[in-house]
This record gives C-alpha cells, sequence and structure tokens, in this order.
C-alpha cells in the first residue's frame, strides 16, 4: 500500500512539472507552478480519536502544513483544536488532564450541589421526570453540560472567530440536521457549540441548538467528511480514521453504547465509500480501546504514535515535494487557553420561571469586569448544581467594543421527578423509598420535596423551599415517622421503645455557595414515646402524645467529594434548640424548657489514592442540667449514619440507642481503604461517652470503646456492607448488615 502511495504521489509531481513546463522553455513564459493544498480528514470515533494525536506529531516532525481540516464527532474535536492553533504537547496536556468518566456523563463535583439537594435527591436508584403530570423517559442520557464547559475553555483562544475558514488552519465540521437527517457543513457560527453538535450521539448526549437548526451526531450521515474538504479547495486528501465499522454478530452488541453506535453507522457507510476513492493517504487506526474508553488515553496516544511512524516516510516524501514546488513553513503551534475575558454585558437566554434577577446572584458580577475562565465555570456549575436547570451553557459574543458579551443559555428543569430506592439494616430493617421533587411548581423559584417510607418503621417527609441564592429564602417542612428499637439499662435489653412523632418547622434560610446551609425558624412537635413492656416509670409520662414547640438555628456544611466512600472534604453541623412545652398538666419535676446544643464534624483526609484517614467527633450539651424532652436527648449506638432523630449518633460495637444522656462527647476514627475499584474496607473506632450530667461525662470508668472492620461494595442500588465489630460494652463479636442507600 505504501508503495502504491509512493507512486501515485511521483505521479502527482510529475504531472505538475509537466504542466508547468510544456508550454516555453524560455523563462518568462514559464508559467509559476501551483503548490497543491493539503487537506487532512478525521473520521468520528469517540476515545479512539486520542490516536490522531500521533498524526499531529508527525506532521510537524516531517515538516508537513496543513491547509485545511475537517473532521466528525471526535474527529471535529481533535481537528478544531490543531486548526485552532493547538500543538501537539498542548492537546496531550488537555487529555491528560481531563476526569473523562465524570465529563461524559455530566457529572459535576458534588460540593456544586444545592445543598438540599445533596441532602433528598442523592438517595436514588432510579429517577423519572414529570412532564404534564406524566411519568416519561428523558430524551437522552446527558446534555453535555460539561463538555460544553471544556469546548469552551479549549477554544477560548478563537473565541470572537465566527469564520471558521479565519482560523489558523480553516475547518470545518459536520453534525446531522434531526428534521431532515441531510448532512449540515458548519464552516461558521460559535466554535464550541458547532463542535459539541458534530459529537452529540443520538440517545447519549442531546441535541443541539445551532444556527436555528437542531442537530445531532454527524456520524449519522456522514462520520469521514472528505468530500465536504476537497469542495473546500483541497487538492490532496491525508485521512485519520478510527471508525469500528459495523458489527455483524449479535455477541459484538453487548452494550447500549454498542447498540446506539451500531444504529448510528448504517448510514455512514455509504459515505465511507466516497471518502476511501478520494483519499490519496489513509491512515487507518486499529485502535485497541473503545469508544468510551476515555479513560485509557496512555494507551491509545501511544498506539497513535506508532501507527502514524508507519507512514513517516510516506508524509515526508509529500512534504520535500510540496516544499520543492513552494516552499511554506509549518506554522507555529503555541495556542493555550485563556486564563481571563473582558466582559462588557451578561445577557440571559431561556428562562422563564427563573428571573433574571435570580441569575444576577450568580453573574451579575461579571459586567464590566475582567473574569477568569475559572470563575466563569464555578458559577455556572454552581447554577446547574441547583438543579432548577436541565443545562447552563455559556457563549461569547463580540460586542461593539471588541470586548465579550457573555450569554448564558438555559433551559429549565421538568417541573418534577419521580425516584425509588430501596434498603435494608439491622436497625430499621428493610424498607422502600418513593420520593419526588417538584421545581417552580409554587411559585418561582420553590422546591418541593417529599417521600414515603414503606417499612416496618415508615416515614413520610415534606420540605417546600423558596430559594434566593445567598440572599435569605424561606422553607417550611413537615416530618411523620414511626420506628421501634430496644431499651437498655447499660447493656441489658429491657424492653422496646416505640416512637411516634409528628413536626412542623418554618424557617428562613441562605445557602452559600451550595456548599454551607443556615437556618432560623421555629419547629412544633407532637410527640410519643411508649414502652412495649413498661420497665421505666419514670418514662410514663411520656408514652401519651404531647405537644412540645423549639425555637433553633442550624448551620450545615457539606464539601466532601461523594456522598460514600468520599476521598476529600468535610461535613459539619451545628444545631441549636430552646424547645419548650406546650401541653397542659406538665411539671417541672417530669420537663423543663431547655436549650440542647450540639456539634458535628467528619473530615477525610487522603493519605494517597487508595488510603484516607476519616477523623470525626460529636459532642452535645444541655444547658444548666435541664430536662429537655426525650427526643431531644442524645442516643449513641447503631452503625446508622442517617437517622429519624438527629441526636442519635452511630456508635461502633454498641447496639442502637444503648446509650441514652443528657450530654455526649464522641471521638471516632475511620481507616479506609479502597482495595479495588468498588471495593473497600474500613477499620473503624469509636470512642466517648453519654451522661445525664457534664461531671459523670468527665467519668472515664464509663468511658464506651468500640472497634470494629467493614467490607463494602459501592453497588448502583448504594452501598452492600458488613461489619464485624465489638466494644467494652458488648465484648463479644457482633456483627451489621446494611444494603443500599440511607434514608
Amino acid at each position: 500500500m505504501l508503495k502504491t502511495k509512493c507512486i501515485s504521489l511521483i505521479i502527482l509531481i510529475v504531472l505538475q512539472f509537466t504542466v508547468g513546463y510544456s508550454y516555453s522553455n524560455e523563462p518568462d513564459d514559464i508559467p509559476k507552478k501551483k503548490r497543491p493544498k493539503i487537506g487532512l480528514v478525521l473520521s468520528g470515533g469517540g476515545a479512539k480519536g486520542f490516536a490522531y494525536l500521533g498524526m499531529f506529531k508527525v506532521f510537524k516532525e516531517v515538516g508537513l502544513p496543513i491547509d485545511y481540516i475537517g473532521g466528525t464527532s471526535i474527529g471535529s474535536v481533535m481537528g478544531g483544536l490543531y486548526a485552532a492553533g493547538y500543538g501537539y504537547e498542548e492537546i496531550k496536556k488537555m487529555i491528560e488532564s481531563q476526569d473523562w468518566e465524570k465529563l461524559i456523563r455530566d457529572e459535576i463535583p458534588r460540593k456544586y450541589l444545592a445543598y438540599e439537594e445533596k441532602h433528598f435527591m442523592e438517595y436514588s436508584i432510579v429517577s423519572l421526570p414529570l412532564k404534564k403530570r406524566k411519568v416519561r423517559l428523558q430524551k437522552s442520557m446527558h446534555k453535555g453540560q460539561q463538555i460544553n464547559l471544556m469546548l469552551n475553555r479549549y477554544f477560548s483562544p478563537v473565541w470572537d472567530v465566527n469564520d471558521f475558514s479565519k482560523l489558523q488552519t480553516p475547518f470545518l465540521c459536520v453534525a446531522t440536521n434531526l428534521y431532515n437527517g441531510d448532512a449540515e457543513i458548519l464552516t461558521n457560527g460559535y466554535l464550541p457549540m458547532a463542535i459539541r453538535s458534530s459529537m452529540s450521539i443520538p440517545g447519549y448526549f442531546a441535541p443541539t441548538h445551532f444556527n436555528g437548526m437542531y442537530l445531532i451526531d454527524g456520524g449519522v450521515v456522514n462520520n469521514y467528511p472528505a468530500q465536504p474538504v476537497q469542495d473546500k479547495g483541497a487538492d490532496y486528501l491525508i485521512g485519520g480514521d478510527v471508525q469500528a465499522g459495523l458489527k455483524d454478530t449479535i455477541t459484538e452488541l453487548t452494550s447500549l453504547i454498542s447498540i446506539i453506535n451500531q444504529v448510528v453507522f448504517f448510514h455512514a457507510e455509504e459515505a465511507n465509500y466516497v471518502t476511501d476513492s478520494l483519499l490519496n493517504i489513509n491512515i487507518r487506526f486499529e485502535v485497541p480501546a473503545g469508544m468510551l474508553d476515555f479513560n485509557k488515553y496512555d494507551t491509545i496516544i501511544k498506539y497513535g504514535e506508532y501507527v502514524a511512524n508507519q507512514y513517516r516516510p510516506e508524509l515526508k516524501a509529500l512534504a520535500d515535494s510540496l516544499n520543492a514546488i513552494e516552499y511554506k513553513p509549518v506554522k507555529v503551534r503555541n495556542a493555550k487557553p485563556l486564563k481571563t475575558i473582558d466582559i462588557n454585558e451578561v445577557v440571559y437566554e431561556g428562562n422563564k420561571k427563573m428571573s433574571s434577577e435570580y441569575l444576577d446572584n450568580f453573574f451579575g458580577e461579571f459586567r464590566n469586569e475582567t473574569v477568569s475562565i475559572d470563575d466563569i465555570e464555578d458559577k455556572v456549575t454552581m447554577v446547574y448544581g441547583t438543579k432548577f436547570f436541565k443545562y447552563v451553557f455559556y457563549e461569547l459574543e463580540k460586542s461593539s467594543d471588541g470586548r465579550a458579551n457573555i450569554i448564558i443559555k438555559v433551559e429549565e428543569a421538568s417541573p418534577g421527578y419521580l425516584s425509588a430506592s430501596i434498603h435494608y439494616d439491622l436497625t430499621y430493617n428493610g424498607s422502600i423509598r418513593i420520593s419526588g421533587i417538584f421545581r417552580n411548581i409554587i411559585g418561582k423559584r420553590s422546591k418541593v420535596f417529599g417521600e414515603i417510607v414503606f417499612g416496618i418503621n415508615p416515614r413520610f417527609r415534606l420540605l417546600y423551599f423558596l430559594s434566593n441564592g445567598i440572599k435569605p429564602g424561606f422553607g417550611f417542612d413537615i416530618d411523620m415517622y414511626e420506628f421501634k428499637f430496644n431499651y437498655y439499662k447499660r447493656s441489658e435489653k429491657v424492653t422496646g421503645i416505640s416512637i411516634r412523632n409528628l413536626k412542623a418547622a418554618a424557617y428562613t434560610t441562605s445557602m452559600i455557595n451550595n456548599l454551607y446551609s443556615v437556618k432560623l425558624g421555629a419547629e412544633y412537635e407532637y410527640f410519643r414515646f411508649k414502652q412495649t413492656v413498661v420497665v421505666d416509670t419514670s418514662l410514663l409520662p411520656f408514652q401519651n402524645f404531647n405537644s412540645y414547640g423549639s425555637i433553633f438555628i442550624k448551620f450545615r456544611a457539606d464539601t466532601k467529594n461523594k456522598l460514600y466512600f468520599s476521598t476529600t472534604g468535610f461535613d459539619a453541623e451545628f444545631d441549636a434548640h430552646y424547645c419548650m412545652n406546650l401541653s397542659k398538666g406538665w411539671i417541672d419535676s417530669v420537663f423543663t424548657n431547655a436549650l440542647i446544643m450540639s456539634v458535628k464534624l467528619h473530615k477525610n483526609l487522603p493519605l494517597n489514592k487508595r488510603f484516607t484517614l476519616k477523623p470525626g467527633l460529636f459532642i452535645g450539651w444541655t444547658l444548666n442540667d435541664d430536662e429537655p424532652s426525650i427526643q431531644h436527648r442524645f442516643g449513641a449506638g447503631g452503625l446508622n449514619e442517617i437517622n429519624y432523630i438527629n441526636n442519635f449518633v452511630p456508635f461502633t460495637g454498641v447496639q442502637f440507642i444503648q446509650r441514652f444522656g443528657l450530654y455526649a462527647a464522641i471521638a471516632r476514627l475511620k481507616l479506609q481503604y479502597n482495595v479495588w475499584e468498588k471495593i473497600y474496607l474500613t477499620l473503624r473506632t469509636d470512642m466517648g461517652n453519654l451522661e445525664a450530667t457534664s461531671k459523670d461525662l468527665t467519668d472515664i470508668s464509663n468511658a464506651m470503646f468500640g472497634y470494629g472492620l467493614t467490607a463494602s461494595y459501592n453497588s448502583f442500588i448504594g452501598p452492600i456492607e458488613l461489619t464485624v465489630m465489638s466494644s467494652n460494652v458488648n465484648p463479644s463479636v457482633s456483627f451489621f448488615i446494611n444494603i443500599g442507600f440511607s434514608f
């Protein structure tokens, strides 16, 4: 094949010399030979397109200039970067710096999720959108939120170039018109969105709206666009092909992505026949990776360099022949992403229920300022993390004074979602949770969260929240639950306890950077604490429903990078309640008004890629040794990180709520080890005390000490865990089983 291509190259050059010299031998009559234009064509093929880096490297080394570039899908990304002036090293650095798994799944860092979303909607196995009161499937798996940010960043050096022929190397990409199936040759407009359109794999990424058209992946009709590049004036075509081709056995179609890929390329095969007939050099990469193997970039890049080097003699001969006709230096490719950009105006598009004033809480400060790309991405992701929007994209448009107008393009989220999850543990037993979230239903900027837990220990929660960004908002919630547990006198089980509670609260609240939440409000409780067998007569006054009220302030923070098995960040909570008896007939000796305060803190300290140290602390105290109602006392035991009553905390090796007290001081330490992928081992130890008085709290002889080992698998339904543990309270070995998300 190489020999054939060389012969064709020699013929091309000879023909040009013949055309140049056949008319006259006089110098003045010799027409100037025209240097052929070299076109580069790059096919789609997902992650396999990283192999094109090898071509770029060889082009530079042999001194081969490229005059026009065309690409589809990943070919449009790699070709666009090359056309914008990026070289081998910078593109390689870009590829290596991405978290590709999160990028292609639109997964934003957890810290950007609004606080209430973190603690209400993360515990779901499946989530379905509601539209016009009907449950609907989503149009695509992902909107491309993170891809949009990445493309904006890396094409920032040419943000003001709307004519792609004005790039360092003229460029085009191909997309498919969603309405008629035509191939759309994109040569002008906002470059990052053109490329985003070219790579919108149907079913995986949502269609894009670009230049008045709705577009999907160009690979549907032309995954290897040689003809459009030739039509732009390229005389000699070099192709880079990473296509897998159609599969002809069902055993090769084993995943959703492989089936989508098969369907997408049904018609692209026809276009490939045309391309094959036009290409002068066709560099075929049989990449040892799949379409979505983005994390195998090292292997793919090395393989690409290996294959491209096989064509080095042919590419060098071409470069030398071209220079013999007319010398043309290779362009210096040293583009880098901009760090800052001068913003003139901020414009919003697509917002209806969410006002421009609300968006100004985040973007208003950009007007007439020099803004870093990091800050733009930070604010965009934060707004996306509120979940009021399906996507939050931005585009840059040149203003009359040469600065940029930043256009924030949004699509508001579906009015509601229904979600489901399951859970089992040895404390709350088995349960099924059905939850929903409804946005902008009761007023603009509003969210309504609801959940029903079915099982032995049922629960119903409803929360209404009016968001106003960092400015104070308003909310109220209702929480009804019932659960049963054993009651202990020290280590002896003496009876069972049944708790029923109805709570309602109203508050003002403020969210700071989606990481911190402050609440100030009032709460009403209608509560019963009943013994299965009466063994403690001092608890008899609590067996009937009584009313309580409280004024509270809560400060909460959550910067963890993951809900479970986190490796960075922390979560913290400060809670102060002034509790009051609202029932008639109570006497001070049974219950008094009391101020109860508590502090929780858990920190993640990564030691290396596999080990994470996790220190924790819980302190609770009751001012002046008052006697609060039973549900506001502190309890320790079990391994449930989430409990119906917030003052109940886990303790290794101790039975669920085996210890009560008006004062609590507990320190814990965990060492988490990521054995392999989703498998973890966690060494854990807890030490502390719960007592009726602050003086007793310091009595070391009554202190508890527990230790254990937890083996975990991070499944799609949540952690599946087995803990072996013991303590000085319960010296024998005990076990704890946890399956699924806690709620």
